[in-house]
């Protein structure tokens, strides 16, 4: 097998993927957008900008740099990233900044088709970026794999609609623009789903609703997201239980994430110096519906990993709300540092998550099942802290690793089942 595996983005899942191949020997390159080298022109350059701006941008773009793959297999064409990313932190406005993403999304398809030849045998290649590439390699036949991780995006717009009709205050100004392109933009997924010959997702959640979208089950495959390493940081076990109960959310405070819900359920607790809750992400989340922010809530802003990674190891249980998630890779990182978790049904990780063992499954939607588990943990301290343990394991015992394995047996498997004979 010799695959172009194609990626707008450096975000881990697909540098994983790309790996999974690398390691198999089948992997062409990494085809992707903006990629920082740690080592490069620019980072000299910022090195040498004073006051403290230089390490901040360094921080910023070390975001985007690649160590888990070859430097000669990884192919970058910058420039519409590089656009978008200064027009968002330039402030140029959301509407923008979607128009610059829409048009990156599609020159990047088209030249990862370009890039294709007959000595590939597959691409594989990410939901919103693969269908003129599919059609290129319809034209020289070649295999197409899809990495759909997202849930169905019906499913979630009908939920994000009754939402905002039952939480008025969530309504946002490009409410009606986003809705004028939704069925254009569905319309292009599902002709990617269409053109597929296999099609990975990141959990039987995401797996499922994409069935229910119109995925054939049989080249449909569900493959979880691997932990990071496990953090030799001991047992909950033996920690004091009258000190506040620590909860943590990490991720941007959204819509989407439920972080309404969550600050719903909160103000129904009765906090009384028994339980804390530490936000760690960007807020975006109206004003209104925080507006006073409830007691025993502190908001940290967005921060390294180090420092949420040292948050997770320090807490007593991660909340994760979440409405709409393929997969939601905050649950592994805590299961990591030994930290159990509280999820939903609509999160893809819950597909890890043993309810009562490693952590608690909850409906997603329901801030009256949120509070239930918040008081659930501070009625049964010695019980949570013993999820550590658990925790622990469901990491351990899956790995990124484990991803690539079982990612690479998957693709093997579907073409298989669709007439291509894949080696390596």
């Amino acid at each position: 097998m010799n695959t172009l595996v194609a990626f707008p983005s450096t975000a881990i899942f697909g540098q994983q993927a790309a790996l999974a191949f690398e390691e198999r020997a089948a992997l062409d390159a990494f085809l992707t957008s903006f990629v920082y080298q740690n080592e490069g022109l620019l980072a000299k350059l910022l090195a040498a900008v004073p006051g403290g701006l230089g390490a901040r941008l360094n921080r910023e773009f070390g975001r985007r740099a690649i160590s888990i793959l070859p430097h000669d297999r990884i192919e970058a064409h910058p420039f519409w990233e590089i656009v978008r990313t200064l027009a968002d932190k330039g402030g140029l406005g959301a509407k923008q900044v979607d128009k610059i993403w829409n048009h990156l999304s599609r020159r990047f398809t088209v030249s990862a088709g370009r890039r294709l030849s007959a000595a590939n045998t597959a691409i594989y290649a990410y939901e919103y970026t693969a269908l003129e590439a599919f059609a290129a390699a319809d034209a020289l036949g070649i295999a197409k794999v899809l990495d759909f991780p997202s849930l169905n995006s019906r499913g979630y717009q009908e939920l994000q609609r009754a939402q905002k009709a039952e939480y008025p205050e969530l309504a946002e100004p490009l409410d009606a623009y986003f809705e004028a392109l939704f069925e254009t933009r569905q319309a292009r997924r599902d002709a990617e789903m269409r053109a597929a010959d296999v099609i990975i997702t990141n959990s039987s959640v995401t797996r499922s609703s994409h069935i229910a979208g119109g995925a054939d089950p049989a080249r449909t495959f569900a493959v979880p997201y691997g932990a990071p390493p496990v953090a030799a940081s001991g047992s909950r076990a033996g920690r004091s239980l009258n000190r506040p109960l620590q909860v943590i959310w990490a991720g941007t405070f959204s819509i989407r994430k439920g972080a309404h819900l969550f600050v719903e359920a909160w103000r129904k607790l009765a906090v009384d110096g028994q339980i804390e809750a530490h936000m760690f992400g960007a807020v975006t989340l109206p004003e209104q519906l925080l507006q006073p922010v409830p007691h025993g809530m502190t908001f940290h802003g967005s921060v390294v990993q180090s420092t949420l990674f040292a948050a997770y190891a320090a807490a007593d249980v991660l909340i994760f709300p979440t409405l709409s998630d393929g997969f939601g890779m905050v649950v592994t990182e805590a299961f990591s540092r030994g930290l159990p978790v509280i999820t939903t049904d609509q999160a893809g990780a819950s597909d890890l998550v043993r309810h009562g063992e490693n952590g608690l499954v909850i409906p997603a939607g329901d801030p009256d099942a949120i509070t239930d588990a918040l008081q659930w943990c501070l009625d049964n301290r010695g019980k949570v802290a013993a999820m550590s343990s658990a925790a622990t394991e469901t990491a351990r015992n899956w790995q990124w690793s484990n991803y690539r394995a079982a990612l690479f047996a998957a693709v093997a498997e579907g073409l298989q089942l669709r007439g291509h004979q894949p080696d390596g």
